[in-house]
């Protein structure tokens, strides 16, 4: 999976990107065929001020679907990136529903028509 990451006023060693690059390639790995590409930036809102600044943004293409985008924000940046991995990994699994199916059944188990007022 050809996932780009970045850091942005945020000091990241190899394996810290590791850790987050196997994060999300675990929660997509089952959409794998349908991705054709993403990117990730990390940053660091507030610098050495601290709190809740870590920002995790992903762009992601999906095959014969519209770019995905998801943010989060948080104190600890492995909570953030792996946050957003769970976020992503429903979304593409809407997104693949959605191509599939022609619509998404948000509550499994209920019918659509079941729904309707």
């Amino acid at each position: 999976m050809n996932l780009d990451i970045r850091s942005v006023h945020l000091a990241l060693e190899s394996d810290a990107i590791d850790r987050i690059r196997e994060r999300f390639e675990h929660s997509l790995d089952h959409f794998d065929r349908h991705i054709l590409g993403g990117h990730i930036v990390l940053s660091d809102v507030n610098g050495p001020k601290g709190g809740a600044d870590k920002h995790c943004m992903v762009r992601l293409h999906v095959r014969g679907s519209q770019e995905i985008v998801i943010e989060e924000e948080g104190v600890d940046l492995f909570s953030v990136a792996g946050r957003a991995a769970e976020r992503l990994a429903v979304a593409v699994g809407h997104s693949v529903d959605k191509k599939r199916h022609g619509h998404v059944d948000r509550k499994p188990g209920i019918d659509r028509a079941d729904r309707l007022p």
